[in-house]
């Protein structure tokens, strides 16, 4: 059976992409299945805290740095012929070829947003290159879901940010809070405690995404 790729991308940074790729793919492998994170962003976050950590899973640099049909025909390729049965994609957040590469392999794309106005100025930038992308393919795919990411419940826009970000008039996952046990567990190359409420809400995101994938388990 050929693997699920689920892309993430956004244009603005310090959303929390790189985190929610790690920790999704953790819960996931926690559930029973194997995963595989495939770095497309030039910065490569991902792919350096994976390599002096102890992630459950493989993490490996996946750059396509020229638009050429046959570059792009290649990265797809490499792709779709993993044998896992989840790939991420962390995309970058320049709409270059790699970012338009994701969102045509992609079965779903997460959007990562805080609750700033950049942010989800960011976010709704990221959803209407989807559409175009899907539009110009004449496609409904990739799905898309709105991951309300790095949100701090106790300011006002934190409070409201999933009501801001349905105005975007796409699925709207639930919030990964702001707490400093995520960034300390990268720091280290681990994805969140296990028995922690960061565990618990990146556990609730898994079940939106099959959701939305229409995996039950």
């Amino acid at each position: 059976m050929a693997a699920t790729i689920i892309g993430l991308a956004q244009t603005k940074g310090g959303v929390g992409k790189t985190t929610t790729a790690l920790n999704l793919a953790a819960e996931l492998v926690r559930r029973g299945r194997t995963v595989a994170i495939l770095d497309a962003d030039p910065a490569g976050h991902a792919a350096s805290i994976a390599e002096d950590g102890r992630l459950s899973y493989s993490v490996t640099p996946h750059l396509l740095e020229t638009a050429d049909e046959a570059d792009v025909s290649a990265w797809v390729r490499a792709v779709r012929g993993r044998p896992e049965d989840f790939v991420l994609i962390d995309a970058p957040g320049a709409m270059g070829a790699a970012f338009g590469a994701t969102i045509a392999v992609a079965h779903i794309v997460l959007v990562p947003s805080g609750a700033t106005v950049l942010d989800v100025r960011g976010a709704a930038e990221t959803v209407a290159a989807i559409r175009k992308n899907r539009r110009a393919a004449k496609r409904d795919r990739p799905d898309i879901l709105i991951v309300p990411s790095r949100i701090d419940r106790r300011t006002g826009a934190g409070r409201d940010v999933v009501t801001t970000l349905a105005a975007l008039t796409e699925p709207v996952a639930p919030a990964i809070s702001y707490r400093a046990v995520v960034a300390d567990s990268l720091a280290v190359g681990e994805s969140v405690p296990v028995d922690g409420p960061s565990a618990a809400e990146f556990a609730s995101l898994a079940d939106a995404v099959l959701t939305r994938l229409g995996d039950q388990e």
